[in-house]
């Protein structure tokens, strides 16, 4: 049998010295592998909350480090040279279990730690999401938290792109590929100004009203407009807007009514300057969700927080 040759204390501490002149650092790394993603300095700099020309400087460091080209311009977009594709492919991983180990070793030390990226429709993150992430981030100090705010139907797209960790949501369906929790239900209700005269709850009465509704396009609204259609009721809509914040203004000063979910418009309610009620004669629901990606395993700070949204929902 060969033996293998014995390295002396010189030697260790050499190729030790030539280790780290070699390797690049982690800000690098992560640096290069977020604009690979997302094709573009710009979005990357804002999703690392980092200047433009700090994350250059960064992605320069790292191909002199390397001492090869990682991206190529083609107009205002960039992509990844051979070298650049081979770098997301071996290193993207590693500095992806790299992450995961530190946040579990904080994890079975008792705190939880690491970054998660969310995402969450207006009418959640204005709503729902305040009393939720309070507590969360309370108890979890160390947990570096990011909201976007997207609508419902482009946070699908950002989890399977790897763009998200979480989304919370309303969905019509199940999206395909991702896994779908659902965490509460929320009934749509009518919105009135409160001098309306009218007290009825019956959509059948108000035929002849004029009804300011979020876009056809939206989630809600094609839940809003399918349990319609059953009834056989055909609204007089007068003004879309995708926004519950901006209806509920144009309710107010007396543009026409509203249907929307009970939670956006409660704060409201509760202060008298909205009336609204559930429909007798028409009930809407639709479902908040967690979204994630089933292909990678959730951090520990994620779990934290989807175990917040669920006891939310109970």
């Amino acid at each position: 049998m060969m033996e293998l040759p014995l390295i002396n204390e010189a030697q260790k501490r050499s190729s030790v010295r030539l280790m780290k002149g070699q390797l690049p650092s982690t800000d690098q790394l992560l640096a290069a592998l977020t604009v690979a993603r997302l094709g573009s300095f710009t979005r990357a700099a804002q999703e690392l909350e980092l200047s433009q020309p700090a994350l250059s400087r960064q992605v320069m460091g790292l191909e002199k480090t390397l001492g090869v080209r990682l991206f190529e311009r083609v107009g205002r977009a960039v992509r990844l040279t051979s070298s650049g594709e081979e770098l997301v492919n071996r290193a993207g991983p590693l500095l992806e279990e790299l992450s995961r180990v530190s946040s579990n070793l904080s994890a079975a030390n008792g705190t939880t730690a690491g970054r998660v990226r969310l995402g969450a429709s207006e009418s959640v993150a204005v709503n729902s999401l305040p009393s939720i992430l309070r507590p969360y981030l309370q108890a979890n100090r160390r947990v570096n938290l990011r909201l976007v705010c997207r609508t419902s139907e482009r946070l699908p797209e950002m989890i399977a792109s790897g763009e998200l960790d979480l989304a919370v949501c309303a969905v019509e369906f199940d999206p395909p590929g991702l896994t779908c929790k659902r965490l509460w239900d929320e009934e749509l209700v009518l919105v009135l100004p409160v001098n309306h005269p009218s007290r009825s709850r019956s959509i059948a009465s108000y035929g002849h009203e004029e009804f300011i509704l979020l876009p056809s396009s939206t989630i809600t609204r094609r839940i809003l407009d399918h349990a319609l259609a059953e009834k056989g009721v055909e609204l007089k809509v007068v003004l879309e807007h995708d926004s519950p914040e901006v209806i509920k203004a144009m309710v107010m000063a007396g543009l026409g009514l509203a249907i929307l979910p009970e939670s956006t418009v409660r704060k409201e309610t509760r202060r008298g300057e909205l009336a609204a009620w559930p429909l007798s004669d028409l009930k809407v629901v639709r479902s908040i969700v967690a979204l994630s990606d089933p292909r990678r395993q959730p951090w520990p700070a994620e779990t934290a927080l989807i175990e917040a949204l669920s006891k939310y929902g109970r």
